[in-house]
């Protein structure tokens, strides 16, 4: 592994473990107000979709609005992913909170998504 890849690395799991608590935090606030879990899904993605471009498009060092429909595409498809694995896990009679909490871990593939197909064209994926 090159070094620019694992300080990039470690800076996304930085700003992901930022983005993951505010996410999680509307997420909980949601479920604790009554909303259902899918729906609070839905929000908390929506919610945080622009705080995160911002810390995650740091990370990549590219703050181009025009990489947004592309980040958008990934989360779009996070998301979705998040919501089958989400109603898998509380299948097994685990409630809302806590299959979330066990399901969160698998998104730190997202940064393979971002570094291939958001930002693979910004200066520091070149060095």
């Amino acid at each position: 592994m090159a070094p620019a890849f694992d300080r990039r690395f470690f800076a996304f799991l930085f700003s992901g473990g930022i983005n993951t608590l505010f996410g999680y935090s509307v997420y909980t606030a949601q479920i604790l107000l009554g909303v259902i879990p899918h729906v609070a899904v839905v929000v908390s993605t929506i919610v945080g979709i622009l705080f995160n471009f911002l810390t995650t498009s740091a990370v990549f060092r590219s703050r181009d609005l025009r990489r947004l429909p592309r980040f958008l595409a990934v989360y779009a498809a996070m998301m979705g992913l998040n919501i089958l694995l989400l109603d898998l896990t509380m299948r097994t009679g685990l409630g809302p909170l806590l299959a979330q909490a066990i399901v969160l871990p698998i998104f730190t593939l997202t940064f393979l998504a971002m570094r291939r197909f958001v930002f693979a064209a910004s200066p520091e994926q070149t060095s």
